[in-house]
């Protein structure tokens, strides 16, 4: 599959750039759990930490309508409590990164290092630059990255052992 939702170089689906702020927290919101999504109470929460709207619940679904217009139709799904998205986790860019860093620890300790390697790569490549660890919280896409800058970090050390146990040590350094 190929990524649908990124939201570590930036935030786009499907190569359609999202630049408005309250839109792209609701998608960094609902990436965080993909499986579940987030109960309306949550999405409220984090999109209006400071001052609610007159009517939240209502200003929440336009929101989820504004995306679904300009996003597709298919992509927010409505679950009992809240909403979700409908991608799976190697579709959503901070959620391939988790499965890269997993699948290259996997091939590690089983002395695949060609392999682990490859899967740090992989997820390296899905964050171009350097993630900025600070962050401003009260951007929710910019506390995302913040969230999954750890990871990066664990790939870039993946890469440089892996790169290390196949002799490569110039590149390693």
């Amino acid at each position: 599959m190929s990524i649908d939702l990124t939201l570590l170089p930036r935030v786009a689906h499907r190569r359609q750039e999202v630049t408005a702020p309250r839109l792209r927290g609701l998608l960094a919101l609902l990436a965080g759990d993909l499986r579940t999504g987030c109960s309306t109470e949550r999405l409220v929460e984090g999109l209006w930490p400071d001052e609610l709207p007159e009517r939240p619940g209502k200003a929440l679904q336009v929101l989820v309508s504004r995306a679904r217009a300009q996003l597709g139709a298919d992509l927010i799904v409505s679950t009992p409590t809240g909403y979700r998205l409908a991608l799976a986790e190697d579709q959503v860019d901070s959620s391939a990164l988790l499965l890269h860093a997993t699948a290259g620890a996997d091939r590690a300790r089983a002395g695949d290092h060609a392999g682990s390697l490859a899967a740090a790569e992989a997820g390296l490549a899905l964050w171009e630059g350097t993630p900025d660890q600070g962050g401003d919280t009260d951007d929710r896409v910019a506390a995302w990255r913040a969230e999954r800058a750890p990871v990066h970090d664990t790939l870039v050390r993946a890469q440089a052992l892996a790169l290390a146990r196949l002799g490569r040590h110039a590149e390693a350094a």
